[in-house]
């Protein structure tokens, strides 16, 4: 019989721990594995400019450069949502000639930021593309999926076609029909019920979950690319992190 008190060796763990300033903002975070070796650390370096931004430097324990997370050339006021990962000290120090191992985009509305709703990210990896979801009051605070092979859909507007005005029949206006109101209660259990649908069908590939003690956060995954890629773990997390208490 199989034992499942085993952990599963196909899921790699890494966890964090930040270090705050008074006012509880990270400047630097502390990334290490399931066995408590530290791997990287990252540093807010772009706190340092004299017009900050969000760059963070990833160095290895010797405190040597291993990696850059490069947001946009914005005003200070701006919001930036899309970030470009660069692994290695060479890629690192680079400005445009060197290609990211991996882009962050980070997707929100207007109706988001009222709802105080936590915003979500797209990592792309080459051909692998994954999507990260929250929920402020969820059990869950970050869950990954993986949306390989699927095409991105962009919100658009809709565009209208030329028609002619005056040659266009303007219809009597018509009685209204009687609708059926549904109680309120009703429609949330109809819209949890079909989430619940939704996220099952979805490949779930990993969690970055908050403790209630220890780390700051812990990050796990099973998805082979991520694994090999415990860079762009670390970036994320910093990130989530710098967005919440931004």
């Amino acid at each position: 019989m199989e034992d499942i008190s085993e952990p599963d060796k196909n899921v790699t763990t890494y966890t964090i721990h930040k270090q705050t300033y008074s006012d509880g903002r990270a400047y630097r975070y502390r990334m290490s594995d399931d066995a408590g070796r530290l791997c990287y650390i990252a540093k807010r370096t772009g706190l340092l400019r004299p017009a900050p931004t969000r760059l963070v430097e990833f160095f290895d324990p010797d405190d040597n450069l291993s990696g850059r997370l490069q947001p946009p050339d914005l005003a200070p006021w701006l919001r930036a949502s899309r970030y470009e990962l660069y692994v290695g000290e060479e890629e690192a120090e680079a400005e445009t000639e060197v290609e990211p191992q991996a882009l962050i985009k980070e997707t929100w509305n207007l109706v988001d930021i009222l709802l105080l709703r936590l915003p979500r990210y797209q990592i792309q990896m080459g051909q692998n593309r994954y999507v990260i979801r929250g929920s402020r009051y969820s059990t869950h605070f970050y869950e990954i999926y993986d949306h390989t092979g699927e095409e991105e859909i962009e919100e658009t507007p809709e565009v209208l076609e030329d028609f002619d005005v005056e040659a266009t029949e303007v219809a009597e206006p018509e009685e209204p029909e009687e609708i059926d109101v549904q109680p309120l209660e009703e429609l949330e259990e109809q819209f949890e019920e079909q989430l619940a649908l939704a996220r099952a069908e979805e490949n779930k590939v990993g969690e970055l979950y908050r403790p209630a003690a220890g780390p700051s956060y812990v990050i796990e995954t099973d998805a082979a690319p991520l694994r090999q890629a415990p860079l762009v773990l670390a970036a994320i997390a910093t990130l989530i992190d710098m967005e919440l208490h931004s």
